[in-house]
């Protein structure tokens, strides 16, 4: 066994819940933003952008946080009924809805977007 990825940090948004057993996919978001728009950039994300998405037929729980160290420093996870919820016309409709303002786009870096689905290894 390899890993290929590792992130450790603190959950920052909602702070005590948990991930669901029943997810058949994952959406895992990250991004660093500079520091100068850094507030700017968490109130976007934890008030319009996750609030939006969670609200999606689907998704079954949307989490954020902050890493440790390392980059990116801010690491999304929306557990989904299945993988495809992100090519739902609600999902679009609800990104869609809620764009990161402009000033901020220009100033995020360590973008990461994986889309995967649940596997169990045969026996």
């Amino acid at each position: 066994t390899q890993r290929i990825l590792r992130f450790e940090g603190d959950q920052i948004l909602p702070g005590d819940r948990t991930a669901p057993e029943n997810a058949g996919g994952l959406l895992l978001v990250g991004m660093t933003p500079a520091l100068g728009v850094e507030t700017a950039f968490n109130a976007w994300y934890d008030n319009e952008h996750v609030p939006a998405l969670a609200r999606v037929p689907g998704v079954l729980s949307a989490r954020r946080f902050r890493t440790a160290d390392g980059s990116p420093k801010y690491v999304a996870l929306y557990h989904l009924a299945s993988h495809g919820v992100v090519d739902s016309a609600e999902w679009k409709q609800a990104s869609g809805s809620t764009p990161m303002p402009e000033h901020i786009r220009p100033q995020i870096s360590d973008r990461l977007r994986l889309v995967c689905r649940s596997y169990h290894r045969p026996r």
